[in-house]
């Protein structure tokens, strides 16, 4: 048997390796629909059952060993045949190294040669005990085995064990090559110089310093060295980067956060931050709660290993950022660019902060960027002008190209800015030096003087699309730049490629799609012709609001229903929804400070069941917005819809009873009164709404236990004839009345009958619906059933959001509970009762979890289990 001697970094390193396996072909998820199952429900075989199956143990044993579980719940040991069995499966089926395979197994009582050779991980292979093609458990083929050391020794150079490690390969063994990262993609497409400055910086990274400033002007390559630099600590170096004498320091975790598209807000900051951390739900919570979440997550993470968290082209005006990194946990370390310089950032000089000046390159690396550049242009074009005047550049003598590098202050982007333009205009090198000489001495007016000349001498669709790019808080893709700009593909495309050779915008591949970035003097240039052309600002506008109503719809709508409100339930998969938060929350920013509330009013209709798994607090503040601007365009039906279930139903979730009953009364008031104007094809909406309000205030007294008044209006609601959607809500209020009379049978009899009447449009992926129905079953004691619904609140198991898992763990106790389970119930409400305070501490819920968790400590069923 292996023993685990660090259980939490085992599963950390076990889970990137079980993770990365989700992808591959043999291992995808199989998912059937509810109506080809007898039982009614979803079924799916995961990537986790299908290794698990592979080793011949159950998945929720290789859950806990990957930590999925909680850490309390990582075994101290593993068979030594299990062990290498799920390593060979990793390292066969993904991209997983040998430096991987040596720190899993330095985390267990194995010994561990390293460097390791081929044979020793031969014989590693061979004691893995796993299921073969004939279905028998044994060691993988000999052939297998060769095939794979023969692949990871190709991949991989490793010193020989008798050899003396070397400043390079130091830093090989050293490196966690899967570290977490955002790093954009790089921005150069060669890298030269700043070997001095590379030299502070790696400095720097290995001392006990907790901050670095990088200032400079504009466009001097900050943002680039940085950059190089973090690739650098994730193995990756090149350049001067590659050539320092000491290694690169590893980090379990690197975050850029970035203002290059138009300002930092502190909350998209924290948000940045809390995705990188896998807290992604903490978009939009309250900030006050949200900085120090956050905080205490950078302390948990960082027993991992050293964080450094990377914050791009921050200004003075960020004092909140400023000081949250001013007060950070130990392991953690920050670094920041800036035009701006120490003084201006924090009033005063910091002994904390190491500040690293950045200025134009110096004669001998400007006149190779320069070299580069040119050569990299002649490169990427076939016009034969283009290649004359590129050929002159390089003809010229190094007396004339020293003339453009002072001009120029040595600046980077100057001097690229320099080559594309000489590149697409007929003028000489000495006329373009006279002329920006003649300009100013200030880079401002540099860059002015150089987007001047560019702009003009840009197609139309070129400056569309460069206008527009202000819109987005991320680097948009194809698809939404161009939809904005209002330019077809071939069109788009055509004005890329332009932009390209302008040095005006980069690319960078994000999964399977492409987005563009800009850097900050291109967007504010962009900016500024934006708002010098009103005509072209508000079609701009429009078009990026209408492409992004239309992107939720394709992402979130069912196609059984028709409101577009109903539409959007939960149960699509939100992942590409979360990478657009940050621009789809700029356009509702925007919506309210421009004052657009049609455009409003269509976004919340659509996300509003999105924020109720992402943020409860914004959803009920843009209900509010957007219930407002519905009473403005006089669309009354909609804002009551608003009223009651946006705003309603949110407050009472986060136990706020009182607003929420009080938005509920003024819809209803606004239903009494427009009654007499409802027209025929209003009435089924008016009727949905209707019953909506008085299940809504059967569930405010539900809450209150008071199951008089609760029945009472159920009995009004089920006397309004109304959808299928709505009257599924109200099976589920009147199941929870039946629960609270003790009533279980009834209650599942009741639920079980929503679940059928959700099957008419589609069925919902509601947290209520299965939460509810597992609690009937569990208070019945048919424990499998229960176990078979609180499954169905994780309906995409891998990518759970925080509020599914709450309401998961929450029921997952009381299984536990009801089994005779006390001590890992109250293991599982600890956790809870964690997750609760990591994402809404005032949620309605968490007395439920806190009643029964103080119940069971209190109980005597736990002393006696001790």
């Amino acid at each position: 048997m292996a023993e685990l001697e660090n259980q939490s970094l085992f599963a950390e390193l076990l889970y990137s390796g079980v993770a990365s396996l989700k992808s591959h072909p043999d291992y995808k998820t199989k998912r059937k629909k509810r109506e080809l199952q007898s039982s009614g429900q979803h079924f799916s075989e995961s990537y986790i059952d299908k290794i698990a199956n592979q080793l011949g143990i159950s998945p929720n044993t290789l859950k806990s060993w990957i930590g999925q579980m909680g850490h309390k719940y990582v075994p101290s040991r593993i068979e030594d045949g299990k062990l290498f069995a799920i390593l060979w499966l990793i390292l066969k089926h993904s991209d997983m190294q040998v430096s991987w395979f040596i720190d899993i197994l330095k985390t267990t009582s194995i010994p561990v040669l390293d460097p390791p050779s081929p044979p020793w991980i031969k014989a590693c292979m061979t004691k893995a005990k796993l299921q073969l093609d004939n279905q028998t458990f044994g060691s993988p083929d000999e052939s297998d085995i060769e095939w794979l050391v023969n692949r990871m020794f190709d991949q991989e150079t490793l010193p020989a064990a008798d050899s003396e490690p070397s400043a390079s390969n130091i830093g090989i063994n050293l490196l966690l090559h899967h570290a977490a990262h955002n790093l954009p993609t790089r921005w150069a497409n060669i890298f030269v110089g700043r070997r001095m400055k590379l030299e502070l910086l790696n400095k720097w990274m290995h001392s006990a310093s907790p901050m670095c400033l990088i200032t400079g002007w504009g466009g001097m390559g900050k943002s680039t060295l940085i950059l190089e630099s973090a690739y650098a600590c994730l193995g990756e170096a090149r350049g001067e980067a590659a050539r320092i004498g000491s290694y690169w320091p590893r980090f379990a975790s690197i975050i850029w956060v970035s203002a290059d598209l138009k300002g930092m807000s502190f909350n998209y900051f924290l948000d940045t931050i809390a995705y990188q951390l896998g807290r992604v739900e903490l978009l939009g919570h309250a900030i006050n709660e949200k900085q120090f979440i956050v905080r205490n997550a950078l302390a948990t993470s960082s027993l991992n290993g050293q964080i450094l968290i990377i914050v791009d082209n921050i200004d003075a005006s960020n004092l909140d950022i400023l000081s949250f990194l001013s007060n950070l946990p130990q392991k953690v370390k920050v670094i920041l660019t800036s035009r701006e310089h120490e003084q201006q950032l924090y009033q005063q000089s910091s002994r904390d902060l190491f500040v690293i000046q950045v200025d134009g390159l110096d004669k001998e690396d400007a006149l190779h960027y320069l070299a580069q550049e040119t050569q990299y242009h002649l490169s990427t074009t076939h016009d034969e002008s283009k290649k004359k005047h590129l050929a002159g550049v390089l003809g010229s003598d190094q007396d004339t190209l020293m003339e453009l590098v002072e001009v120029t202050a040595g600046n980077p982007k100057a001097l690229a800015l320099s080559i594309a333009y000489i590149a697409d205009d007929a003028v000489p090198l000495e006329i373009l030096i006279e002329e920006i000489r003649s300009a100013s001495y200030s880079l401002t007016s540099i860059f002015d003087y150089l987007f001047g000349h560019t702009w003009n001498r840009c197609l139309e669709d070129v400056q569309k699309v460069w206008m527009v790019l202000s819109f987005f808080h991320t680097p948009p893709d194809e698809y939404s730049l161009a939809a904005a700009a209002g330019l077809d593909r071939r069109r788009f495309h055509l004005a890329i490629d332009q932009m390209r050779a302008y040095t005006l915008i980069a690319t960078e591949r994000f999964e399977s799609g492409l987005y563009y970035r800009a850097h900050q003097t291109v967007i504010a240039y962009g900016e500024q012709k934006l708002q010098e052309n009103q005509p072209f600002r508000i079609e701009a506008e429009n078009r990026w609001g209408s492409y992004y109503i239309a992107f939720v719809d394709r992402q979130l709508q069912h196609e059984e229903l028709t409101h577009p409100y109903w539409k959007c339930l939960p149960g699509a998969d939100l992942t590409l929804v979360k990478k657009e938060w940050p621009n789809l929350f700029k356009l509702l920013q925007w919506t309210v400070e421009r004052k657009h509330p049609a455009v409003l009013i269509e976004l919340m209709l659509r996300l509003s069941h999105f924020l109720s798994r992402v943020s409860l607090p914004l959803r009920i503040e843009y209900g509010l917005k957007a219930a407002a601007a519905a009473s403005e365009e006089q669309q009354w039906l909609l804002e009551t819809l608003f009223r009651i279930d946006t705003i309603g139903w949110a407050c009472f979730e986060l136990g706020d009873m009182e607003l929420g009953l009080q938005q509920i009364h003024r819809s209803l008031a606004i239903l009494e009164e427009k009654q007499h104007d409802v027209v025929p094809s209003q009435k089924t909406e008016y009727h949905d709404l209707l019953s909506l309000a008085y299940q809504s205030i059967a569930r405010y007294y539900v809450a209150k236990n008071d199951i008089g008044h609760a029945s009472e209006y159920i009995r009004q609601t089920l006397s309004i004839e109304a959808s299928p959607v709505i009257f599924h809500r109200t099976l589920l209020i009147q199941g929870n009345i039946a629960m609270l009379e003790e009533k279980y049978e009834l209650a599942s009899e009741v639920l079980e009958e929503a679940h059928r009447v959700s099957a008419i449009y589609g069925g919902e992926m509601s947290i209520e619906s299965f939460y509810f129905l597992g609690v009937a079953y569990l208070n019945c004691r048919q424990f499998e059933k229960a176990e078979n619904a609180f499954n169905q609140l994780l309906y995409y198991e891998h990518n759970a959001n925080q509020i599914e898992l709450i309401y998961y763990q929450f029921a997952k106790a009381q299984l536990l509970c009801s089994k005779g389970k006390i001590t890992e119930a109250v293991q599982q409400l600890q956790q809870t009762l964690s997750r609760i305070d990591s994402w809404e501490q005032g949620i309605r819920i968490r007395r439920e979890v806190e009643n029964l968790h103080n119940k069971l400590l209190s109980s005597t069923a736990l002393d006696n289990q001790a």
